[in-house]
């Protein structure tokens, strides 16, 4: 699971755009991959991806938003 994780977010190099934006944040600079059943949340800057999270599909993202 961490070397499938670790591959992914180390693909966003050169895919930063590829994942999806975030439904509950609506903001295009703020997206998302899927790596089984985790949410790999990262930001997409100018000249870097930062990673933000990795959470559980099932989680309640409001409220672990809220609890961050």
């Amino acid at each position: 699971m961490l070397e499938e994780a670790l591959g992914t977010a180390d693909g966003l190099v050169t895919l930063a755009e590829r994942g999806r934006v975030v439904p509950e944040l609506d903001d295009p600079s703020i997206r998302e991959v899927f790596v089984r059943r985790y949410r790999l949340i990262y930001e997409v800057g100018p000249d870097e991806v930062m990673i933000l999270a990795m959470i559980h599909g099932a989680r309640d993202f409001a409220r672990w938003r809220e609890n961050s």
